[in-house]
């Protein structure tokens, strides 16, 4: 009986003319790999490719032969150098990085460009190698850190060979026949049943087992993990992360700690957003005395093991009976709604993980339009009757009055973020409030992991929303300005006092630093030492979590002890304690029934997650009341059998 190998070569070479020489196939993840010794033929009858990705039904890459690629690497550069500079113009070129076991080049520019396809294709034809044009902005965040970036380039630059390998079993497992015929899906709670926090949604059939994010639940008394022990890591074939926070992130790299070999699927600004957050989240347990559940080692292999996907692109085969397909979601840069498609046409499952239906400064709102949809699975934290939050405009409005009535006062403002996401929003509002002399001069610190995530921005302007995008790609740096000052984190705790007291004993200010929920982080610097000055202000702008720090001074407490490094610090707070809740990243109320009223098609079942009980089981009321569409919900550990 002929392999699936088999069968895809003797279709290629039906579809294929003899001039393109066709030399071999080969699967590589999820991607079929087509090697050419005529590339520069099926780059000028581009038709021929669009032919075998609709007969294959898989996603095509075109790879020169070895044989007929440039072998030298400093040769290829230059080659690739002088094209790029005769299309865009010169000292365009960040960095070249040559992946010599897969023939494949990637050239990040220090400008995008918006014209990229045509000059990927010369570079493939000209020199064989496969090339991948990113994009970036770099350029205009030459004084931001950016040693994450680096390292995440230079991961996939140690790992080649070993990665290579990696992609050719990977392949072999997901493109095969599969071998059960009957249908039975089933969906288990992990976590974020009836809480928000440590989102983790394991979904099985008979041949497959994937695992919708694998994040941390935030409490003042420590993370608590997914309920990840029972599983089976030999036998999960893929990780789907949504995006990168830490409650749908943050222990991924346990799972290798312990054994999982499997791929994890996410977009490519989440994969550096990952390594950011996470390389924090190390350091900082470390500094305060704990032991962090997985090591740096840990973290380097779960990006070796990342397979990025770009939005609606393509259906991705990510086992041999599923489908994956990503689509924003509105939340933060890169965050997605994810899409099963299980079996053929057997059954659909949309995930949005967290997301935003609404247009706000920075990103589009939440994709919700598919081909079909039996389950939708949709986060509920903002689900309860009261949790209409004002429109974003009036927002905007209120934080520029406080920030102007605490500088009038003499006062710091202390804005907690997280790095992604509102950090951004309230920089462009701030900057523009200042432009439009609405607010007066006054300097904003931006401390911590802001600054890291800032350069993932400018990297991918592509998922940003239009407006910010074309700021970006006509060379204005819409974040940073000269009233912006990046603070860089002193590592000595002594010299970091002495940076923290230096910004508050000075003139009125802006800070602006993680964690969004005041567990811990470089925004308890700040916090500890303003805390007990009336003139001082706290402005919440995200979610606070049950029993975080954030909500519970949300809540009215004003006396509490609270983990500074090593120590306990009891705090008597006297600063003006503030909300905000329209800048949230997640969907208000009427948001979250709008998406599912304007959803096509109809999900037949609803599924409630990532929400607080009273909250969810409200909102599964109104669904079923207003929509007509079942809804249901779980409790940890939970499963509920779909077909």
């Amino acid at each position: 009986m002929p392999s699936l190998r088999d069968e895809m070569e003797k279709k290629i070479m039906e579809i294929l003319p003899p001039d393109a020489k066709f030399s071999r196939v080969d699967f590589e993840g999820p991607n079929v790999i087509i090697y050419v010794m005529n590339p520069r033929y099926l780059m000028e009858h581009s038709e021929y490719i669009k032919t075998l990705a609709k007969e294959l039904k898989k996603y095509i890459i075109i790879r020169g032969d070895p044989k007929v690629r440039i072998r030298e690497v400093d040769k290829l550069k230059r080659v690739i150098t002088d094209m790029v500079t005769k299309s865009v113009g010169s000292n365009v070129i960040d960095d070249i990085v040559v992946d010599e076991p897969t023939g494949e080049v990637y050239i990040y520019l220090k400008r995008p460009v918006r014209e990229r396809g045509k000059l990927e294709k010369d570079i493939l034809a000209e020199t064989g190698w496969k090339p991948w044009i990113i994009p970036t902005a770099l350029e205009m965040g030459k004084d931001l850190p950016r040693s994450d970036i680096d390292i995440v380039k230079q991961i996939q630059l140690s790992t080649a060979k070993e990665r290579l390998d990696f992609l050719k079993k990977l392949g072999m497992r997901i493109h095969r026949e599969p071998i059960y015929r009957d249908a039975r899906i089933t969906v288990t709670g992990l976590g974020a049943q009836m809480e928000v926090g440590r989102s983790a949604i394991l979904v099985r059939t008979r041949e497959s087992s994937i695992l919708l994010d694998c994040g941390v639940k935030p409490s003042s008394s420590g993370d608590e993990a997914p309920l990840i022990d029972d599983l089976d890591l030999d036998n999960l074939d893929a990780v789907v992360i949504t995006h990168a926070h830490m409650d749908h992130i943050g222990f991924v790299p346990y799972l290798f700690k312990y054994g999982y070999k499997g791929p994890v699927y996410m977009t490519e600004p989440t994969k550096y957003l990952m390594e950011v957050l996470l390389t924090d989240y190390i350091e900082q347990a470390e500094s305060e005395g704990r032991v962090p559940p997985y090591s740096r080692q840990d973290l380097a292999t779960a990006l070796y093991h990342v397979i990025t996907l770009d939005y609606a692109d393509h259906p991705t085969d990510i086992s041999p009976d599923t489908k994956l397909m990503l689509y924003d979601a509105g939340h933060e840069v890169g965050s997605a709604v994810v899409h099963l498609h299980i079996g053929n046409g057997l059954y659909n499952i949309i995930y949005t993980g967290d997301m935003k239906y609404g247009p706000t400064r920075l990103l589009n709102p939440a994709h919700n339009r598919f081909k079909r949809a039996e389950l939708l699975i949709m986060e509920s934290t903002y689900g309860g009757k009261e949790d209409v939050q004002s429109p974003r405009q009036e927002s905007e409005q209120r934080l520029v009055e406080l920030v102007r009535h605490a500088v009038e006062h003499e006062g710091k403002v202390l804005i907690p973020v997280f790095s992604t996401g509102r950090a951004q929003e309230v920089l462009l509002v701030l900057n523009e409030a200042i432009n439009n002399k609405q607010l007066p001069k006054v300097p904003i610190y931006v401390d911590g992991m802001v600054l890291e995530t800032l350069n993932v921005h400018l990297m991918f302007p592509d998922y940003l929303n239009r407006t910010l995008r074309e700021m970006i790609y006509d060379g204005v740096n819409p974040f940073l300005s000269e009233y912006v000052k990046p603070i860089e984190r002193a590592r000595d705790p002594e010299k970091r006092k002495e940076q923290v007291m230096e910004i508050l004993q000075g003139p009125p200010a802006v800070i602006l630093a993680p964690h969004g929920m005041l567990n811990g982080g470089p925004i308890m610097d700040y916090f500890v030492h303003a805390a007990e000055d009336e003139r001082n202000m706290l402005v919440f702008v995200s979610y606070q979590a049950e029993n975080t720090v954030g909500r519970r001074i949300q809540q009215g407490e004003r006396k509490l002890t609270v983990r500074y490094y090593s120590d306990r610090v009891t705090l008597d707070i006297k600063m003006k304690v503030e909300s905000i809740p329209g800048f949230s990243g997640h969907s208000d109320r009427r948001q979250l029934i709008n998406y599912v009223r304007n959803m096509e098609p109809k999900p037949h079942k609803i599924m409630l997650v990532h929400g607080e009980p009273a909250k969810i089981m409200n909102l599964a009321l109104t669904l079923e009341l207003q929509l007509k569409i079942p809804t249901v919900f779980m409790s940890n550990g939970e499963s509920i059998r779909l077909v």
